[in-house]
């Protein structure tokens, strides 16, 4: 976390609504946004399909939570965290917009942007052909995939908090 920016948390919704499971990312943040029980601080950034049309809307991010469907080789529904090295090993054919998040990463490093952490939350699909329903199996992984996303966010609140606490003292 940088010193010379205070610490903010913003959650990156990607995927596209007409390719089925691929839609799990964008859906999953709509009903994190619906429910009331994600924190007034976070921003929620509906990335879509948008690559790196990303890159200014991540200015002042310090934490950035990505949820996404990923094709990790599990059995469909099954839901994963990356991080760190793990995302930069990913393979960027796993999932229909990968490429374009290994692009964004790759293009703020080239930018000398200030450095997050980043945690991808990715869910692997059953179907990404076209449609407009996540199939049964991803549909109900939503709920695990809302609460590890909250999880995840309350970690980092926590550790800001904390972080806040021995700067002031």
């Amino acid at each position: 976390m940088s010193r010379s920016r205070p610490p903010r948390i913003s959650l990156l919704a990607l995927g596209n609504l007409m390719r089925t499971d691929d839609a799990v990312g964008m859906l999953t943040a709509t009903v994190l946004q619906e429910s009331g029980r994600l924190p007034g601080t976070i921003e929620v950034i509906e990335g879509g399909t948008l690559g790196l049309d990303l890159l200014g809307m991540l200015d002042d991010t310090t934490h950035l939570l990505v949820l996404d469907a990923v094709d990790f080789g599990a059995a469909p529904g099954t839901r994963r965290s990356f991080r760190g090295e793990e995302l930069a090993r990913l393979p960027t054919s796993k999932s229909v917009h990968l490429l374009g998040l290994s692009d964004l990463m790759n293009a703020m490093v080239l930018m000398d942007a200030p450095a997050m952490e980043i945690v991808l939350l990715g869910v692997q699909p059953e179907s990404t052909d076209w449609g407009t329903v996540l199939t049964p199996k991803v549909e109900a992984a939503q709920s695990g995939l809302i609460e590890a996303a909250l999880e995840q966010i309350g970690r980092w609140e926590a550790e800001i908090s904390g972080a806040v606490r021995e700067s002031v003292l």
